[in-house]
């Protein structure tokens, strides 16, 4: 029985001290079937011509525009014919037997999506700032497999945005056509809520397969005015198109009320941002927010605040 197609799905953009040490890792995966398709967003360092040393064992796809991440993962994803996508992150690695296991899991269970661990690691002292969960272990047990709502649940429950933590099948993506929002940052917030919300059938490998980089002047680390501007704008785009999203008919009262948590998770964020008051007061005209949805926020803080 022939082994299912995998499509690693690689952005790149001047990445030139760490591309190696990702394709490395994705070329060592002990999964034979698999394509790597990697999409240069117009770098002008040396990442395109260290991957032309790659070019007889991945699909290099060099692009003249700069147009961020989420074009190129949507890019990436056009192109993918494999049963199974998974998205990589050019500046991490990841364990050498994982795609293997990933896809054993998959096919055991016929789940669409298969949820593991990363760890986190640092580049240099500079970088040292607080990190995201990315283990899932005190809420997801090994080897379960959930469905339904109780999926959509324990995906609530463990929610983290970055795709680089799952595998998942291309006929998900494909049904309902979810794919991420283009010329912005945290484009994964609104691709990875809507593949929690369409997910029927999920599963979880208690392993730390990703090990994510934490760099100084990245899009986790980077603290100038002109960033955070650009995050807040780039949320405010996401919320948007969730916003958009959620008037969509054909998801239940649960997925809605996911959607609606994760509009709220955002709409905090927003509110708290360390940017002008000016900027701020584009919230003001976000009609899906309620003054009940308002209260639900400040209460939700101060009890974060005094029963830490």
């Amino acid at each position: 029985m022939s082994k299912p197609l995998v499509s690693i799905i690689v952005p790149t953009y001047n990445v030139e001290k760490y591309i190696k040490e990702c394709m490395d890792s994705l070329l060592a995966q002990t999964y034979p079937n698999k394509e790597i398709i990697v999409l240069d967003d117009a770098s002008t360092d040396k990442t395109v011509s260290l991957l032309e040393a790659y070019t007889n064992k991945i699909e290099l796809i060099k692009n003249i525009e700069n147009k961020g991440q989420g074009r190129r993962r949507n890019q990436g994803f056009k192109q993918a014919k494999g049963k199974y996508i998974y998205f990589m992150d050019a500046d991490d690695w990841l364990e050498k037997v994982a795609i293997t296991a990933l896809v054993a899991q998959a096919e055991k269970t016929n789940a669409e999506l298969v949820r593991f661990n990363g760890t986190v690691f640092y580049e240099d002292e500079q970088a040292q700032i607080k990190e995201g969960n990315y283990n899932f272990s005190k809420t997801l047990t090994h080897k379960e497999v959930y469905t339904g709502e109780a999926a959509l649940d324990k995906n609530r429950k463990t929610f983290s945005p970055s795709p680089c933590l799952y595998l998942v099948k291309k006929e998900l993506i494909d049904k309902h056509n979810v794919s991420f929002v283009e010329g912005a940052l945290h484009e994964d917030e609104y691709f990875t809520t809507l593949l929690f919300a369409r997910t029927q059938k999920m599963t979880y490998l208690n392993k730390d397969y990703y090990h994510r980089r934490y760099r100084t002047a990245s899009t986790m680390t980077e603290e100038t005015e002109e960033h955070k501007l650009k995050s807040f704008d780039s949320y405010l785009k996401v919320f948007k198109a969730l916003d958009e999203e959620l008037r969509k008919f054909d998801y239940s009262n649960t997925q809605k009320q996911f959607i609606k948590r994760q509009l709220l998770s955002i709409y905090n964020g927003l509110i708290q941002s360390d940017i002008q008051l000016e900027m701020k007061n584009q919230l003001t005209t976000l009609e899906c927010i309620t003054m009940k949805d308002k209260v639900f926020l400040i209460m939700a803080r101060l009890k974060q605040r005094f029963f830490k």
